[in-house]
């Protein structure tokens, strides 16, 4: 017995020393410490009470915890109380805005946990007064997104209401505003304000630095802060514009060890609103204030640059566009360069520069950037062919400036003078001088075959006549085998003559209606025999009026043609001749394509020369079977005959793959008279 009480003795003993230790360590701690029963406060320590500026006796007489609570954060704090209680924690941590006995809000942090005291649960923590570091941590957030729309804000006027709001999370800026300062035309004026008394923010001229609070931030050159007494008595001395303030702060925006303006706020209704730390953050927001100003009128200078840029690049007469060498591609291009070439600016981005050019151009363009990259210098303008979008060729002549970086050949600027008109009539007047020639030499040929023809024809009847005559007495096989080749050569001098006579005959064309489909189809009738074993396709369009045209020199043209292709196809396994017809742009047309043997390249150019000729002896490539000869003078007939009645001829030719000539002549419209 004497034990058990010797044991419970000593047991008080240590409990209640152990309540010492507690009490003097809870006595002195720098953090808030509570114990709770039954949600009220049974325990709180002097710091406890001192962060939310109540005695000890005024916090263990509140009802509740919720009490010091905000009541924005009240279901915060509830539901953490409710985890708790209901065990579904034993530990918490969390944080909470609080209010001060003075109404002031604070901002702590709870470490709570239950325990058993004195036989019963018991809720326990410890709690911080973050308020200071909370604060901080709301300027530096303010000033982080001060500076990040310095970089993002497209607009001053736009940057200025960002800082403003920036600026209201961290301190009162009801009263606020922005001024810039001209020291040299003293001028002053507010491009930002926002003021709950006074609505007179107009620009000043003659400013003197004396006559204001703004002014005396700029003589100063140093952030200000100016309480109550301070503002009357400089009141009193003129010293301040517009309604009188109890409190007022500024600081100088200064940018390269030049004041242009001060940021400033004001209230009207607590004349303790503002600390020297307010200042401080103050100062700090003009720095970046000043280099948002001097960052944005960079810009804004740099825009106006572009801007005229921009206006003569989209308006010069002449195209300009500009490459990146090293990627291929086009970075821009204006609005005279789309319309030479029919490309849109959108589509001009996914074109390679090289492929603008004709093959030759292309070699040229190649060949000049080699040299450059050398370091070889080629100024001057350089002819080049571009290729539009739709096919056609444009003679362009090009002023390059050329972009190096670190001794590298990386872009060009070009500026791009349409040649075409010039180049066309330059060579329009050349071939004005070949046509000119080309008919002085015609004539001379007409006049000779005019001279020669009818003699000529006389010998060779003479001829032909007294070869009949001994063909019919000839016995000798041999002889006879002659004399037919001599009737036969006769034969084609007579046509030969024919033919050159047709050319040089140079009559007026007589011109009636007739349908082109049956003048085909005749003509295909009178060639029927030399067509046999040709496949003949022939894809009449409907709805072809009448063409108005000589119809003797259509069917010799339809005959020279046809025959062309009979003999060009004389050596192919299955020989076809296709034949067309169409209406189109209110003119006939008809197409003569066969699959023969095409015509070299090198002589494409020769074809409509008079006596010129790739049958016979001149057939150096094979193309035709023996014994087909030609006269030289079908394709010039043709394309005289076609010209008369004021069409055209196009053709195109692939050697070893066959021929297309495309004949288009006008429909006439008859006129009241006529019908």
């Amino acid at each position: 017995m004497h034990d058990n009480h010797q044991a419970n003795k000593l047991a008080k003993m240590g409990l209640k020393e152990s309540e010492e230790i507690f009490h003097s360590f809870s006595e002195q701690s720098l953090v808030g410490i509570y114990l709770m029963q039954d949600g009220r406060f049974v325990y709180v320590n002097p710091k406890f009470a001192d962060i939310f500026g109540y005695t000890i006796e005024e916090c263990l007489n509140k009802t509740h915890f919720r009490e010091f609570v905000h009541p924005d954060d009240l279901a915060l704090v509830e539901e953490q109380i409710r985890r708790r209680e209901a065990g579904e924690v034993t530990f918490l941590q969390y944080g909470f805005r609080g209010v001060k006995k003075n109404g002031a809000i604070i901002h702590v942090e709870i470490y709570g946990s239950t325990i058993l005291y004195k036989g019963r649960t018991t809720a326990t923590g410890t709690m911080l007064d973050v308020t200071d570091r909370r604060h901080a941590e709301e300027i530096n957030k303010a000033l982080f997104n001060i500076s990040n729309a310095v970089s993002t804000t497209p607009n001053l006027e736009d940057l200025y209401v960002s800082i403003h709001n920036s600026l209201g999370n961290i301190m009162d800026v009801t009263n606020f505003f922005i001024a810039l300062v001209d020291i040299k035309e003293c001028t002053l004026n507010f491009p930002y304000h926002v003021d709950t008394v006074d609505d007179d923010f107009s620009s000043i001229t003659n400013f003197n630095m004396t006559d204001s609070l703004t002014g005396l931030v700029v003589s100063q050159r140093s952030p200000v802060l100016m309480k109550k007494k301070q503002l009357e008595k400089r009141a009193s001395q003129k010293g301040v514009w517009g309604s009188l303030p109890l409190i007022w702060m500024g600081a100088p925006l200064i940018l390269k060890d030049e004041v242009i303006g001060v940021v400033a706020a004001q209230s009207y209704l607590d004349p303790n609103l503002y600390t020297e730390q307010d200042l401080q953050i103050l100062s700090m927001v003009s720095d970046q204030i000043a280099i948002a100003i001097d960052h944005k009128r960079t810009q804004d200078a740099l825009l106006e640059s572009e801007e005229k840029y921009r206006h003569i690049f989209q308006n010069a007469p002449a195209g300009i566009y500009e490459i990146d060498l090293v990627k291929g591609k086009f970075i821009n291009v204006n609005e005279a360069m789309c319309k030479y070439t029919g490309y849109s600016e959108e589509e001009f981005l996914f074109i390679n520069p090289l492929d603008l050019l004709t093959e030759d151009s292309k070699n040229l363009y190649i060949g000049r950037l080699e040299k450059l990259s050398t370091g070889e210098n080629l100024a001057g303008n350089v002819e080049y062919n571009i290729i539009k979008k739709n096919g056609q060729k444009l003679c362009v002549l090009l002023n390059n400036d050329f972009i190096y970086k670190n001794g590298k050949l990386t872009g060009a600027r070009c500026v791009v003078h349409d040649m075409t008109e010039l180049k066309n009539a330059e060579e329009e007047k050349i071939k004005a001088q070949k046509r000119a020639g080309e008919n002085e030499k015609m004539a001379l040929v007409g006049q000779i075959a005019g001279k020669i023809a009818h003699d000529f024809n006389n010998m060779l009847t003479i001829i032909m006549g007294n070869i009949d005559l001994a063909l019919m007495d000839c016995k000798d096989a041999a002889l006879k085998k002659t004399l037919e080749l001599v009737y036969k050569e006769t034969m084609r001098g007579k046509h030969l003559t024919k033919n050159l006579v047709a050319f040089a005959r140079d009559q007026e064309p007589r011109q009636e209606f007739f349908r082109i489909n049956e003048k085909i189809d005749l003509v295909i009738n009178l060639l029927k025999r030399d067509l046999e074993g040709i496949e003949i396709i022939r894809e009449y369009k409907t709805g072809v009026p009448e063409l108005f045209a000589d119809p003797g020199m259509i069917g010799n043209a339809l005959i020279n043609l046809i025959q062309n292709s009979i003999h060009a196809i004389s050596m192919v396994e299955h020989p076809r001749i296709t034949i067309k017809t169409d209406y189109l742009d209110n003119n006939i047309c008809f197409e003569i394509e066969d699959n023969g043997c095409g015509i070299p390249k090198e002589q494409l150019k020769n074809i409509f020369i008079p006596s010129f000729t790739l049958k016979g002896d001149k057939d150096a490539t094979g193309s035709y079977k023996t014994g087909i000869k030609g006269v030289g003078y079908g394709l010039s007939n043709v394309k005289k005959y076609i010209e008369q009645n004021h069409g055209n001829i196009f053709f195109k030719s692939v050697f070893g793959s066959g021929t297309k000539f495309t004949i288009s002549l006008p429909v006439k419209e008859l006129t009241e008279e006529e019908k």
